[in-house]
């Protein structure tokens, strides 16, 4: 069935219908046609057997026919006098063509209706003993003469991650192991990005990208031979999969291991003497101890009482929920948005009656709990269950980027919810993800900067409903390049999704000629996409654009194209939405994608220098745009004025755009400027940047700054009310006044700044920072002070100064800060004794420090008193 997407479908198209009908004159009698048939269907879609009859490529065609109408007439209306007499006959072929296609689909929805009126009567909460089961699993983990592995074994979603993590971020497990690593294994996981990932962790300067399996071998097995480390290798599937990874470590050292799996058999396999943990099933009175504070979050306020039908109804559906913490959870934070005993009741009839047929899932615990997944997910309003089946598109234990993520879904068409209706794209997929976390189908935590869900991911059985339910739908199809059988299996849905293997060897789809297709992704493993992008030796890709001519969303990363070129049949997709072009190796843009004018996002971030014409003038609903950093033009600038829906512009040089331009984007959130050549002063930059009222994000960037400011050039001033973020690379020998700095502040940094005096006084009355970083040659003075009460948000606080040699800490001053850092601040002559008081702290790292500061701050050490009571101390 795909009810889910025909519903979503059809009041898109509907939409469609009402916004654009003045324009089929000529056709009337055909649109009209259309039309009634349609808006017959839509009564039908009421019911739900009709909805079983009804195909969704049905709406799909429509939305195509009338859009591809739409859009060739306002291509054509931007053409010159002669072009446009030829584009008027075409108009006339246009329109015969458009009228035969709306009767041939008129026909169709006919028939369906025909078939329709014969049916027509028709948080993470504590566990079971978490604190008790955490000490356990500490304990066998720092005991010397123990086994080398511990594992939590047991089915899926009875918090075997949950446990693990609280392990992993336990003081005594920190302080004990010098080396920390957490490494996800999905069931399509390869060695050599698994022991990337260790090495990584353990030795983050190495250069692991460009590393033979040996090498990552031989430098993991001699790290493990001379330091403690804990290992913890998520979600392990299978017996054999240890045997690929153990040849990394040693015997019998300082090194543990643990394990999460729902096969026991692959703790034995690592170690027959291990430790092994099994979460207990939930109890009757536990999970409803955690319903209730999920579903009746008010039940503790004086003026509230829980209605006692509501609680016998809840007690109920407990007993569908098979213990289990993550079953337990979504049903309560579905009931929590229902309010009345009507709704309870509804949805405990669903769930007893077990509505789902086959669910794909085996043992009766596991399809028990399926159908509270099920009944949640069908209580999601269509935009949202459209919202949660797209992340069907990423990869296992995948951390995916909200902000990337909302582009995509926007370019999808989903719907705002009537709330939403003045917020940025951004603003509203934060929205979506956070209803989506609180009913607990989605994980996500709040980034300390922002206060917002930054990423998020699946728990991996809710991801399991996920890709089942796209299935269902016939929502996309996912080809993940392991063999030429699959390379040779036709694509049958209009989403087609190619997971990049992490060993790069792909075949890539032989049968993907869909011209049908909407969506074509690229997706790499997260964590291999970080590394050398010169490791990377994909096959050369070559795709002929006009077989996919209804193109919506496309996203070609990390390919490889023959010749370094994109082909000028790109210009056709004059549906595009998405495009995204990260570090592929394109070095030339044609001239004719200035005919993407629907264009919402564009990411041309690539790693070499590109031609780039004047492409952008027409593009006037971009609301993304990330250009090359390294652009190849005449002396022409490029025109970005038009572009006033922009929300995120990246990598804009003044080299290559006027800053003048940026004066009308007035719906910037984030915004990253490169100033290089002459003709940008602080004062035209501060001018063009005080009509930005929405700038939430502001990176500046001048390094290869000539000289030093004149006497008469102003000072930087940001005068940029709701800005957030501020990153700056630039000279500015002193800082702004305390008022010319925006009160919602929360995180800075500073590079390059040379700050003569100490800047402390100012920004430590910044009332909202949370992140302050203070690095190379931002301040050339000797000494800093941080007073009394100042910085009573601060959490996070870096320096990187070569020069600096002198800090004193009043006592009450960063009575919150978390995280304190040093990097080669190797004239720094002591860290101040008033770093004792800030009883808040939990972590202090020195890096390149010299060995002198380890052995003062060691626990025999002159210094050892000032950091005591910090749980975590690493140089």
């Amino acid at each position: 069935m795909a009810e889910t997407l025909l519903l979503f479908g059809f009041e898109k198209l509907w939409e469609l219908l009402v916004r654009e009908s003045d324009r089929f004159t000529g056709v009337n009698g055909q649109f009209t046609e259309l039309k009634s048939e349609l808006e017959t269907l839509r009564g039908f879609l009421k019911d739900a057997d009709a909805k079983k009859h009804t195909n969704q490529e049905i709406v799909y065609d429509a939305e195509d026919i009338i859009e591809t109408f739409v859009i060739k007439e306002e291509l054509g209306k931007t053409c010159d006098i002669k072009k446009r007499i030829k584009q008027i006959a075409r108009n006339i072929a246009d329109r015969r063509e458009v009228a035969i296609d709306m009767e041939a689909l008129s026909k169709r929805i006919a028939k369906v209706n025909r078939i329709c009126r014969v049916l027509e009567y028709k948080r993470s909460l504590p566990m079971k003993g978490l604190d008790k089961n955490i000490e356990k699993l500490v304990g066998h983990l720092v005991e010397e003469d123990t086994s080398q592995v511990v594992s939590i074994i047991g089915m899926g979603g009875i918090g075997k991650t949950t446990l693990a993590r609280q392990v992993f971020n336990h003081e005594t497990v920190k302080s004990h192991f010098v080396g920390l690593a957490w490494v996800c294994i999905s069931q399509q996981f390869t060695r050599r990005h698994v022991w990337q990932t260790i090495l990584r962790k353990l030795r983050p300067k190495y250069n692991k990208s460009e590393m033979t399996e040996d090498e990552l071998q031989e430098n993991i097995f001699q790290v493990l031979e001379t330091q403690k480390a804990l290992i913890v290798l998520d979600d392990i599937w299978r017996d054999e999969d240890w045997d690929r990874i153990k040849p990394v470590f040693p015997r019998e050292k300082g090194w543990k291991v643990l394990i999460t799996s729902r096969n026991e058999g692959v703790a034995l396999r690592a170690d027959p003497k291990c430790f092994t943990f099994k979460p207990d099933f939930l109890t009757f009175q536990e999970g409803w101890t955690i319903l209730r504070r999920i579903a009746f979050p008010r039940e503790n306020t004086i003026e509230y009482k829980v209605d006692e039908k509501m609680e016998a109804m809840g007690k109920l559906m407990i007993k569908h929920c098979g213990g289990l913490p993550l079953a337990i959870k979504v049903l309560s934070g579905l009931l929590a948005a229902q309010c009345t005993l009507r709704e309870w009741e509804r949805i405990y009839e669903n769930i007893s009656a077990h509505i789902v047929g086959g669910t794909g899932f085996d043992d009766k615990s596991t399809s028990s709990v399926y159908h509270v997944l099920y009944q949640s997910f069908e209580e999601l309003p269509i935009y949202l269950k459209h919202c949660f089946l797209y992340l069907a598109h990423f990869q296992e234990d995948s951390a995916i980027n909200v902000g990337e993520l909302s582009y995509k879904w926007d370019a999808e068409g989903i719907p705002r919810h009537r709330c939403y209706n003045e917020a940025s794209i951004r603003d509203v997929a934060y929205g979506y993800i956070e209803e989506l976390v609180k009913r607990n189908m989605v994980i996500s935590e709040r980034d300390t900067n922002t206060s917002r869900f930054e990423t998020c991911k699946l728990h991996d059985m809710m991801r399991e409903f996920c890709l089942l339910r796209a299935e269902e739908e016939n929502f996309l199809q996912i080809y993940r390049g392991r063999s030429t059988a699959e390379s040779k299996s036709p694509c049958r849905s209009r989403r087609l999704v190619i997971h990049l293997p992490d060993d790069h060897d792909i075949f890539y789809p032989m049968e993907m000629k869909n011209p049908k297709l909407r969506s074509l992704l690229f997706i790499r493993n997260q964590y291999e996409a970080y590394d050398a992008y010169e490791a990377y030796e994909a096959p050369r890709l070559v795709i002929n654009w006009l077989e996919f001519q209804l193109m919506r969303v496309l996203d070609v990363s990390y390919n490889q194209f023959e010749g370094g070129k994109l082909h000028s049949s790109i210009g056709k997709l004059i549906h595009l939405r998405y495009l995204s072009l990260y570090m592929t190796n394109i070095a030339h843009l044609p001239s004719s994608m200035q005919n993407l004018k629907l264009l919402l996002y564009l990411n041309l971030n690539i790693d070499d220098h590109v031609y780039v014409p004047n492409i952008f003038k027409e593009m006037r609903e971009l609301t993304f745009l990330c250009l090359p950093l390294k652009i190849i033009r005449d002396r022409r600038k490029l025109e970005l004025g038009n572009l006033v829906k922009l929300e995120t512009l990246e990598n804009f040089s003044t080299e290559h755009g006027s800053v003048r331009d940026l004066q009308g984007m007035t719906q910037l959130r984030d915004l990253y400027i490169y100033i290089r050549g002459e003709g940008c002063s602080m004062e035209i930059l501060s001018s063009s940047l005080s009509e930005l009222r929405h700038l939430e994000n502001l990176v500046v960037y001048d390094k290869y700054k000539p000289s030093p400011p004149t006497k008469d050039e102003k000072v930087f001033v940001l005068d940029c009310m709701n800005l957030k973020q501020l990153n700056l690379t630039i000279y500015m020998p002193r800082l702004p006044d305390r008022q010319h700095f925006p009160s919602y502040l929360t995180s800075i940094s500073l590079t390059g700044c040379r700050l003569e005096e100490d800047p402390m006084p100012i920004l430590e009355k910044l009332l909202q920072l949370k992140n302050v970083q203070l690095l190379s040659e931002s301040f050339s003075g000797k000494r800093m002070v941080c007073s009394w009460g100042g910085f009573p948000q601060l959490q996070m606080l870096s320096f990187g100064l070569d020069e600096w040699e002198e800090w004193i800490i009043e006592e009450g001053s960063m009575p919150l800060l978390h995280n304190l850092v040093f990097i080669g601040c190797q004239k720094l002559k002591e860290l101040p004794d008033g770093l004792r008081f800030i009883t808040s702290l939990k972590s202090l790292v020195c890096h390149v420090m010299g060995i002198e500061w380890a052995e003062r701050l060691s626990k025999e050490g002159e210094d050892y008193y000032k950091v005591q009571h910090i749980p975590h101390v690493k140089c």
